[in-house]
C-alpha cells in the first residue's frame, strides 16, 4: 500500500470515528425524563371488586431515553374481575398527564388488549402511533367492561407503549431537557369525553382565540361554551365559532350514515322512483371517539364492498372522522375563502393572487379568493396552524384544505334531516361574493346578491337557516382535495410533493390503465365510499377524447356529474354561479388545478388530541 493511500485510509477511518463520536455523544448527553405518581390498585365497581396489578406500578418512567423507533416505555397491566352480586362491570382507561413540556407529538402511544377469558369487551387497540399533546392533561384511552360471572381470575390484560420517536433529518436538540410526567389510571364506569349527552353530539373543540356565536333572527350573539342555546343539531342549528381574526367556523360532529333509498341513482332516475330528486341518508351521531350511537345501532368500518357490503345496507362511520385516527369531529370555513391581505384578481380576470403570503379570511359578503393553483391553496391551508393572526396555538389544530371526503361529510349532513334535508340554493352572483344566495333555488347568473342573514340568503346555506355552511351550491367551483392516479399536471406540484402528501389531506383514486375510458378517462372507485359520489350518482359522464358519453346531470338534485380524465385529474365540487340545477352540494366534476378566475378553495380546522 503506497503512503498516500495509507494516508487516505487513516483518514476516512477518522472521519467514520468522528462521526460515530458525535452521535454517540448525541445521545449519551441526551437529557430526558419520564416519570410518574403511584396509585392504588384495587376498584369497587358496581357489583364486583377489580384488581389492578401493574408491571412495576402505574407510574410511566424512562430515565435519559432519547429518540428511537423502539418504544421508550413498555407498561404491562392486567385487570382481574371479581363479580360478588351479578351485573356487568363497566370501567375506562386515561394517560393522567401531570406535566408534558415536550413539543406536541414528540411523544406518541400505543395501545395492545387481550382479552384473557374472551369475557366481556376491552379497551379497542391503539394501532396507529398517537401523537401527545404539550401540557398537563388527561387522555382518554378507551371504555371496559367484565360481563356477569362467578369464575374466579376473569382478566383483561393491556400493553401502553410510549415512543420516542427518531425522525430523519429532525433536529431533536429542541427535545433535550425535557420531561413527562404521567400515569395510567382505570376508572368506575362508562365515560365518553367530548360528548353532550343532552345533545345528542360531540360537543365543539375550541382553539385559543375562538369566540362562540349564535343569532337572534339576523343579529349575531357573542355567547358561552355552556350556553345551551349555541347549537342543537336536532333544530337544524350548527354550532358556529369565530377565530381571533373574525373568521366564520361551523362545527360537523362525528357520525356514521346509511343511504336508505337511491343508492347509485340517478337523481331523474330517484324521483321516478320515490318523488325526490335524491336519497334518504340517516346519520347517527357517535359518541366521542367511539362507534357507539345512542340506540346502539351496529356501525360498521371495514369490509366495505359496493353491492355487497355498502352504504345502502349498513351503517358506516364516515371515513373523514378517521384524520388522525378517530376524531370527535371537524371545523368546517363558512364561506368560501377570501384573504385578510386583500385580492387583485378582476370578476373574469387573475392577477397577483396566486401566492403563499396571505392570509385565509373566512368572512360573508367579501371576494372569494381564486386565481390560485391548487397547490398554492394548498399549502396555504396547512400554514394557517402557524398564523398568529388567528390566535390559536400551532399544537391545538391541524390546518388543511377542504378534501373530497370532508365535502362528502358535510353534503350529507346537509341532506339529512339535521341540515337543509333538500336542494340548497345557488349562490348565483355574477360578481363572485360569499354568502349570497339565488332568488330561486336554481337560479343562473343573476345581478343581485341575497345576503347570507336575509330571508333568501339563508336557503344558500347547508341548513336552509343561518347557522350553516355557505356556498356549496354555486358561486366559484370549489377545488377539494381530491386526485386521480397522482397525476400532477399544471396543477403548480411536483411529482414528488404529489405522491409524499400525507393520505389524511387527500382522497386518493386511482383508474388502471384497461379500466379508462379510450385511455383517456378515469372510471368511477365504487368502493370508495363518504365522498358523495358513486354513491349519489349512476353513469357519470366520462370523457373519450373527443367528446362526453353518459349522464352529464345524473348526481343528485340533477347535478353536474363528471369523472375526471388525464388533463382534468383533480376534483372541483358544488359548480358555478352560472351553473342552475346543475349546481349543488353533490355537484362534481374535473379541474387540473391551474390558475383559473372561477375556482376557489376551503380550508378545514381538525382538533389534535
Amino acid at each position: 500500500m503506497t503512503k498516500d493511500k495509507k494516508i487516505l485510509k487513516y483518514q476516512i477511518l477518522f472521519v467514520i470515528l468522528i462521526i460515530i463520536s458525535i452521535v454517540s455523544a448525541s445521545y449519551a448527553a441526551f437529557s430526558t425524563r419520564i416519570s410518574g405518581l403511584e396509585k392504588g390498585v384495587t376498584m369497587a365497581i358496581g357489583s364486583g371488586l377489580v384488581e389492578i396489578n401493574y408491571d412495576g406500578g402505574p407510574a410511566l418512567n424512562a430515565p435519559n431515553m432519547y429518540p428511537k423507533e423502539e418504544p421508550a416505555i413498555t407498561k404491562t397491566f392486567t385487570l382481574t374481575a371479581t363479580n360478588t352480586y351479578g351485573g356487568m362491570m363497566n370501567y375506562h382507561l386515561f394517560i393522567v398527564m401531570e406535566y408534558n413540556t415536550f413539543r406536541s407529538s414528540a411523544l406518541t402511544y400505543t395501545l395492545d388488549s387481550i382479552n384473557d377469558n374472551d369475557n366481556g369487551e376491552v379497551v379497542p387497540e391503539i394501532t396507529t402511533q398517537t401523537g401527545i399533546k404539550t401540557g398537563e392533561r388527561k387522555i382518554f384511552l378507551g371504555n371496559g367492561h367484565f360481563n356477569i360471572t362467578n369464575e374466579e381470575d376473569i382478566t383483561h390484560t393491556y400493553e401502553l407503549k410510549i415512543y420516542f420517536p427518531l425522525i430523519e433529518g429532525f433536529d431533536h436538540s429542541i427535545d433535550q431537557e425535557k420531561e413527562f410526567g404521567a400515569r395510567i389510571e382505570v376508572r368506575e364506569g362508562e365515560v365518553y369525553p367530548g360528548y353532550n349527552e343532552e345533545k345528542g353530539v360531540n360537543h365543539p373543540v375550541l382553539f385559543t382565540g375562538m369566540t362562540q356565536v349564535k343569532w337572534d333572527g339576523t343579529t349575531e350573539i357573542e355567547t358561552t361554551e355552556d350556553d345551551p342555546d349555541w347549537y342543537d343539531y336536532n333544530e337544524k342549528r350548527w354550532a358556529n365559532a369565530k377565530s381571533q381574526d373574525g373568521s366564520y367556523w361551523v362545527w360537523i360532529p362525528r357520525y356514521a350514515y346509511k343511504i336508505e333509498s337511491c343508492y347509485h341513482t340517478s337523481g331523474e332516475d330517484c324521483f321516478n322512483l320515490t318523488g325526490k330528486e335524491a336519497g334518504d341518508i340517516n346519520i347517527k351521531f357517535l359518541k366521542s371517539t367511539t362507534n357507539i350511537t345512542e340506540d346502539n345501532t351496529i356501525i360498521e368500518t371495514t369490509g366495505y364492498e359496493a353491492h355487497e357490503k355498502d352504504t345502502s345496507m349498513h351503517h358506516f362511520l364516515h371515513p373523514a372522522f378517521q384524520f388522525n385516527g378517530d376524531e370527535l369531529g371537524f371545523w368546517v370555513a363558512k364561506f368560501e375563502a377570501s384573504a385578510h391581505e386583500g385580492l387583485s384578481s378582476g370578476v373574469a380576470s387573475c392577477s397577483g393572487d396566486n401566492v403563499t403570503n396571505k392570509s385565509p379570511k373566512i368572512v360573508p359578503n367579501v371576494t372569494p379568493w381564486r386565481c390560485i393553483n391548487i397547490s398554492n391553496a394548498y399549502k396555504t391551508s396547512l400554514m394557517m396552524k402557524d398564523n398568529l393572526i388567528y390566535g390559536w396555538q400551532s399544537a391545538e389544530l391541524d390546518s388543511h384544505m377542504m378534501t373530497n371526503h370532508e365535502w362528502g361529510a358535510v353534503a350529507n349532513l346537509s341532506n339529512s334531516p339535521y341540515g337543509a334535508n333538500g336542494k340548497v340554493w345557488n349562490n348565483s352572483f355574477v360578481e363572485f361574493k360569499t354568502g349570497c344566495a339565488a332568488s330561486t333555488a336554481e337560479s343562473t347568473s343573476e345581478l343581485i346578491c341575497h345576503e347570507y342573514k336575509s330571508e333568501l340568503g339563508v336557503k344558500a346555506s347547508t341548513t336552509h337557516n343561518i347557522y350553516g355552511i355557505y356556498d356549496m351550491s354555486g358561486g366559484a367551483w370549489e377545488v377539494v382535495m381530491g386526485n386521480y392516479n397522482n397525476i400532477v399536471g399544471i396543477s403548480g406540484f411536483t411529482t414528488e410533493e404529489m405522491s409524499s402528501i400525507n393520505y389524511k389531506y387527500i382522497s386518493r383514486y386511482e383508474t388502471n390503465l384497461e379500466d379508462m375510458l379510450n385511455g383517456v378517462s378515469m372510471a368511477y372507485n365504487p368502493n370508495i365510499y363518504g365522498d358523495a359520489t358513486y354513491e349519489v350518482s349512476e353513469n357519470a359522464a366520462r370523457f373519450n377524447g373527443t367528446n362526453y358519453i353518459g349522464n352529464p346531470v345524473s348526481a343528485w338534485y340533477k347535478g353536474f356529474s363528471y369523472i375526471p380524465y388525464r388533463a382534468g385529474h383533480l376534483i372541483r365540487r358544488g359548480g358555478h354561479f352560472s351553473s342552475g340545477y346543475g349546481a349543488g352540494v353533490y355537484n362534481f366534476s374535473y379541474g387540473a388545478g391551474n390558475i383559473v378566475y372561477d375556482a376557489s378553495f376551503r380550508p378545514v380546522l381538525t382538533p389534535l388530541s
